[in-house]
């Protein structure tokens, strides 16, 4: 009973941010949201204040998304830029949203085939906990272009997901990069990991918020590829691709369409990096690079 009523809360949770994500101003009153939520096919329970008070806080706590009446009539989200594209909340929305799909119809088994993370699945938790005390790691780690593993101890600063992998950003002690701060996979690469008492101060002119902000995914390398505007024009099929699920938060379309083909054309602040670029070409000669 304690997983269901769990379940329940998790669906209501989410129900109440998309209800409420892009509402015009000024937003919906608790009788709106009341018919809506009793229209939902088998929802559980009615919709009183308190309900939605307790939701309130569940949302604020554990997304950092508040929802408030202003005008002690109409709720609405009052920072929804917490759920831009490439947010913590929004990764954890999603990550709700399919979580709640998943265990609703679990029964259907291989009707439904997610996609999965599985690499590094198993260092989450001893990350995550480094991440959050501050402590130290213990890396032993083999490049793919090495012949040999070498032991190193980092300071972890985030972990970000690429590509179905997980990657750490720590700071390399006594690295011989000029640039000590790298990204470590936990996949194969990864032969061992362990927590380490030793603490660090983490170094407040590294910006975990903007590190990856001009980047594909993980490469980052503006030396060799510097952060540029990039056009790209491409078919109407494609297009419908990338209006849906964008390749970077900086991508934005022209209103103009091109030729007699009716091309649409689209805009990146990137560093063109082998990846992006590897990205755009697998559409083949449906994509054209204008630079």
């Amino acid at each position: 009973m304690k997983n269901e009523l769990s379940m329940a809360q998790l669906k209501f949770d989410v129900w109440l941010i998309e209800q409420l994500q892009n509402m015009p101003a000024p937003g919906l009153t608790l009788e709106e949201l009341k018919q809506r939520w009793a229209a939902v096919p088998g929802h559980v329970g009615g919709l009183s204040r308190d309900k939605l008070t307790r939701h309130r806080q569940n949302i604020s706590k554990f997304l950092g998304v508040n929802i408030e009446a202003r005008d002690r009539k109409h709720y609405s989200i009052t920072n929804p830029e917490k759920l831009h594209l490439a947010s913590l909340a929004n990764d954890l929305l999603k990550s709700i949203q399919n979580y709640a799909f998943l265990q609703e119809y679990k029964d259907l088994g291989d009707l439904i085939q997610p996609e999965q993370i599985e690499n590094g699945a198993r260092y989450l938790q001893l990350v995550g906990q480094a991440l959050r005390d501050k402590r130290k790691l213990r890396i032993r780690y083999q490049k793919f272009a090495d012949t040999e593993p070498y032991d190193a101890i980092i300071r972890p600063y985030c972990l970000k997901a690429h590509q179905g992998r997980w990657y750490i950003l720590a700071y390399k002690e006594s690295s011989r990069h000029s640039n000590p701060l790298q990204t470590f996979a936990l996949d194969d690469r990864t032969q061992d990991l362990a927590l380490i008492s030793e603490t660090f101060v983490p170094d407040p002119d590294i910006d975990v918020s903007t590190y990856f902000r001009d980047c594909f995914g993980i490469w980052r390398d503006f030396e060799h590829y510097p952060v540029r505007d990039i056009t790209i024009s491409c078919s109407p099929g494609v297009a419908q691709y990338l209006r849906t699920l964008p390749l970077h938060h900086s991508q934005k379309e022209s209103p103009f369409r091109e030729g007699e083909e009716g091309w649409y054309s689209f805009q990146y602040h990137i560093s063109p990096t082998p990846d992006f670029i590897g990205e755009l070409r697998k559409w083949g000669d449906e994509i054209r690079i204008k630079e």
